[in-house]
């Protein structure tokens, strides 16, 4: 199989670098890079020659990777192939690359839902949930003094408009914006998947939502607890989630500091945000983009003195599942996992440990 490696010109040498790492340990028929650069100054990458794309149709070529977004590439690849430029199942994203590495790397596992993975990516991409989860459903947006938001129902059936921040990227749908895959995560197979059989938020419980983002979570459990409170730092969520939450008044609590294991001027512990939570029910989840092990060792209080079920995420870094089960064990807990694999795809390190992760773990004292 002849290959070619799309150069675009706001691409970093990390695009580069992992191409020609990839293309020598799978010993790839590589015919070179195209630019689409129309400065491009350099001939030549690593020994690989760089050729302008005037040139691309004098290249003989089965397969071409690109390394932007998806998003990115999603206006270019119609245009080339309209011109004849190769066929759209041609193109892939630089992904293809650890799909590759990762099927030699696992190819004699004995582990059934890997090796089922293996058998889909035969006929498919990978993704970060792969065979796991199927693609979600959408929801309309509306706008509402100029704040968009969606309609959106709790478990109990109950509609609420969740509100998004005003430059959020929406997916346009015949001239219409949508919000695409909300709940996709939380399907019944997803590795993702925070609530499940008896782990579960319960009437009354009060809920810790460590990591809100747009708060479809807290939103969708909103009727179920006693109390709630919202830990989410970023700044151009703030006014989305006081507009969601307002109407629930002094049941929802928005704090708006990352969680840790110190308390400064920009972070917060759980245990110095709630020090008077003894004795309660208490359902904590928690997606903080790979700083788990930090905010669990900064909420020793609450879960020690509390019951606590807890649903915390470890996939944003290959030694988190060990960490964080460490940490409830140590603390007393029995711990469990989501089923089936993740594979984090926005790891930069994920080419070097080209592995496939736990994305919950569950946790009760």
């Amino acid at each position: 199989m002849k290959i070619i490696v799309l150069k675009f010109p706001y691409v970093s040498d990390f695009f580069c670098e992992k191409s020609c790492e990839m293309i020598d340990w799978l010993k790839c028929d590589f015919e070179g890079f195209v630019s689409f650069d129309l400065n491009e100054k350099l001939t030549s990458y690593n020994g690989y020659p760089i050729y302008p794309l005037k040139d691309i149709g004098k290249l003989s070529w089965d397969l071409a990777i690109y390394g932007c977004e998806d998003r990115d590439f999603k206006d270019i690849l119609p245009r080339m192939v309209e011109l004849g430029i190769g066929r759209k199942e041609q193109f892939k994203n630089l992904h293809w690359f650890l799909q590759q590495f990762m099927i030699k790397k696992y190819e004699d596992s004995l582990d059934p839902i890997i090796q089922d993975t293996l058998e889909y990516w035969k006929t498919h991409d990978i993704s970060v949930f792969n065979q796991h989860v199927k693609e979600g459903t959408s929801d309309k947006v509306f706008f509402d003094d100029d704040l968009p938001y969606i309609n959106f129902k709790t478990v109990s059936g109950t509609a609420h408009k969740m509100y998004f921040p005003k430059d959020y990227e929406f997916t346009d749908i015949d001239g219409e914006k949508f919000v695409a895959g909300l709940l996709m995560e939380q399907q019944p197979t997803s590795p993702h998947l925070y609530i499940k059989g008896n782990h579960k938020i319960n009437a009354g419980d009060i809920v810790i939502d460590a990591g809100v983002c747009e708060g479809n979570f807290a939103l969708r459990y909103i009727d179920l607890c006693s109390k709630m409170y919202l830990f989410e730092p970023a700044e151009d969520w703030q006014e989305p989630l006081r507009r969601t939450f307002e109407v629930f008044g002094d049941k929802v609590e928005i704090i708006p500091k990352f969680v840790s294991n110190i308390t400064d001027g920009k972070n917060i512990t759980i245990d110095d945000a709630l020090p008077d939570l003894r004795g309660e029910n208490i359902f904590l989840k928690m997606d903080v983009e790979g700083a788990e092990p930090l905010a669990l060792q900064g909420a020793k209080s609450i879960l020690t003195n509390n019951k606590v079920k807890a649903s915390v995420c470890t996939y944003h870094f290959a030694e988190d599942l060990v960490k964080v089960k460490s940490i409830f064990q140590d603390y007393g807990f029995k711990t469990s996992t989501s089923a089936g694999y993740m594979v984090f795809l926005w790891d930069p390190n994920i080419w070097n440990t080209a592995d496939f992760r736990k994305g919950i773990v569950y946790a009760e004292n």
